[in-house]
Parts: C-alpha cells; structure tokens; sequence
C-alpha cells in the first residue's frame, strides 16, 4: 500500500494557525486594525474589552481570540 509521507505530514498541522499580532485601533464597524510581527497589515472581528490600542492578540480565523503577553519577539532561523 503506498503512502505519501508528504501528505501525512502536512495532516499533522494545523490549517488556520493563531497569529500574533499587535492591536493598532479599533473601528466604528467591529472590527480591529492589526500589525503582524512581519509587518503585514490585517483586519480581524472583535476587540478585548478593558484594553485600549496599542496591544498584542491572538488571532484565528479573523478573529481576536484572546490578549497576548507583551513580550519581546525573537526570531530564530533552524
């Protein structure tokens, strides 16, 4: 019976990760404006409540998931 490790493999991950991003403002329509740590530009639904911009967010499926720690971001290349 073949396989296709390859295909297998990528099974395994998940098909809509959570981002981190930074909250830059909030709009009139439910929607926040959000900077990712690349730099790129997003719109997601939702805001949390008692936090003012700037902030950091999880995000998934265009949505504000939760508050993120703020914490400095290290890059590492394997």
């Amino acid at each position: 019976m073949p396989t296709n490790l390859w295909r297998d493999f990528f099974g395994l991950l998940p098909s809509n990760p959570r981002l981190l991003a930074t909250v830059t403002s909030h709009n009139p329509d439910g929607t926040s404006s959000l900077t990712t740590a690349d730099g790129q530009a997003i719109r997601a639904w939702g805001r949390v409540e008692g936090l003012e911009p700037p902030y950091n967010a999880f995000v998934k499926d265009g949505k504000i998931e939760a508050p993120a720690p703020n914490l400095p971001l290290i890059e590492l290349d394997v």
